[in-house]
């Protein structure tokens, strides 16, 4: 938890005792008193999300946009969050090697005290959907890699915050102008950028584990096709640091969001840099994401994709556990955007599986939460999107369907999905994100106690150090990162919709009648 604030208001970092887990049951369900005693585990795993591993040096990120959303800027109230630039963003790397300690660290489950029988990550494994980002992601749940957080010159900083701008909007942890975060208490370390991109070897999850396609796997900055002027960008040599001063914002951002070219020439009048270009930052296709990790030498083969993943272009998937079902869907819209959806082939194949499962309890997994299934872009004559509603229906039409794990929007949020008579016909899961405080994962307990379904959801803390001491190998950088996380000025730790959520959405026992 953040601690008492320095005179400048930065906060560091102290140990807090672990919360207890609340009871959440629909109307007339209750756990007999010796409930854990009679508890069948059926499945007990770990879900990692939105690890948002980074290129953080990369052309293709606009990080000059973010600024909009600042305190005091003109535009905050139409532009509120824009998720473009952070200032721990050097740190991505760190702070998934400090989570694969955390959850290798966790032999017995919270409450079953059952092995973890499988990691789920569930999307936006990368944030830019690079070649480079995609092979340290993999690298680092795998183990055994040599992980290079760095790209272009690897002599020199060429991403914001370097020596190569002065922008005040930028912490800058060097010290190389006197920016905004120097005046929070930020701290000032020599070496920091040099230490952030230093080659390091990973070292791998214990468990075996499973992908699901975010919209960051796919589209730049999780929301524009890489496609015509857009495509040549990452591997440039050009990268925009600071805007126009009459830019107009909201058209800016509107033009970003609709995939629009016109948004390039709005940046057209920014301050640019020149950076080394880099061809490992070219960004994948569905195809390549799935292939790469058909090639992976880690747990299980193709950590859910199959050849015919490849052969159908799709990245949805069934793996059955012992006692259980996962069923992965692929919510990302191909025709950008960053809200969820899916096709009309991937509706009809999820009903088909949903039909052959009355036999067991299911669980589905997707990157978006069910509520953020809004996104109907789709070419001119081609089929619409399958939205929130729609999905739904079809969902609530099956009783074997007890929970749905997701990410995406980088908070933990816990919310029952109910039938029309008042009971819960599913348990929507939402866990924070890696790259936003508080940079946690989440063990998912599905246990059985006579006809009631329990559901433990626990939250874990990364292994990264706790107040940091100037360390700068993995584990240092992991805490270092969580601490900046806690003051981002633009939605410091406590602040509302800071990630957090509210300790019912974070360690909770989810009751319901096993269907």
């Amino acid at each position: 938890m953040p601690g008492v604030p320095d005179t400048e208001g930065y906060r560091s970092l102290e140990p807090a005792p672990g919360e207890l887990h609340q009871v959440r049951a629909e109307p007339g369900v209750e756990l007999p008193e010796d409930w854990q005693d009679r508890a069948v585990p059926l499945l007990v795993l770990a879900q990692l999300s939105d690890l948002h591993i980074m290129d953080a040096q990369s052309p293709a990120r606009f990080e000059l946009i973010d600024r909009y959303a600042d305190p005091g800027s003109p535009w905050r109230d139409e532009l509120p969050e824009i998720g473009m630039y952070r200032p721990q963003e050097p740190f991505t790397t760190h702070v998934l090697e400090a989570m694969v300690h955390a959850v290798n660290a966790v032999t017995a489950a919270p409450i079953s005290r059952a092995p973890v029988d499988l990691v789920v990550v569930t999307g936006d494994m990368t944030d830019n959907a690079q070649v480079n980002e995609l092979r340290n992601y993999i690298g680092l749940l795998d183990g055994g890699a040599v992980i290079e957080p760095g790209s272009g010159d690897p002599s020199r900083w060429e991403g914001v915050g370097g020596g190569l701008d002065d922008d005040e909007r930028f912490w800058h942890p060097e010290g190389a102008c006197g920016d905004l975060a120097a005046g929070r208490g930020f701290p000032v370390v020599r070496g920091l950028l040099a230490a952030a991109t230093a080659p390091f070897r990973s070292t791998g999850l214990t468990a075996p584990w499973l992908a699901v396609h975010g919209n960051h796997d796919l589209l730049i900055q999780g929301t524009v096709p890489s496609t015509g002027r857009y495509s040549a960008i990452s591997t440039g040599a050009d990268k925009a640091i600071a805007p126009p001063a009459d830019l107009h914002a909201v058209q800016l951002v509107e033009a970003l969001y609709a995939c629009e070219t016109q948004a390039l020439d709005l940046l057209a009048g920014s301050r640019w840099i020149t950076v080394t270009p880099d061809p490992d930052r070219r960004h994948v296709t569905r195809a390549e994401h799935v292939a790469a990790h058909l090639d992976s030498a880690g747990a299980p083969a193709g950590h859910g994709y199959t050849a015919r993943n490849l052969e159908t272009g799709t990245a949805y998937y069934v793996w059955d556990a012992e006692a259980a079902r996962c069923i992965v869907l692929d919510t990302v819209n191909e025709h950008g955007g960053w809200q969820g959806s899916i096709d009309r082939e991937q509706l009809a194949w999820l009903e088909s599986v949903l039909e052959a499962s009355a036999d067991r309890p299911v669980v589905l997994f997707s990157h978006h939460p069910l509520e953020t299934f809004i996104n109907g872009r789709h070419p001119d004559g081609a089929p619409s999107r399958v939205l929130a509603d729609e999905l739904r229906e079809l969902v609530l039409r099956y009783p074997c369907v007890v929970a749905w794990v997701n990410g995406h929007t980088h908070e933990h949020r816990i919310s029952a999905e109910r039938r029309a008579d008042g009971s819960v016909a599913w348990w929507q899961i939402t866990t924070a994100s890696h790259i936003d405080w508080p940079q946690q994962s989440r063990i998912v307990e599905l246990l059985r106690v006579d006809d009631l379904l329990v559901i433990a959801c626990t939250v874990v803390d990364h292994a990264g150090e706790l107040g940091w001491s100037q360390r700068v190998d993995p584990l240092g950088l992991a805490g270092l990162s969580r601490e900046i996380a806690a003051n981002n000025w633009q939605c410091p730790a406590g602040a509302p919709g800071d990630g957090a959520g509210a300790p019912e959405d974070r360690n909770a026992l989810l009751l319901s009648r096993l269907p």
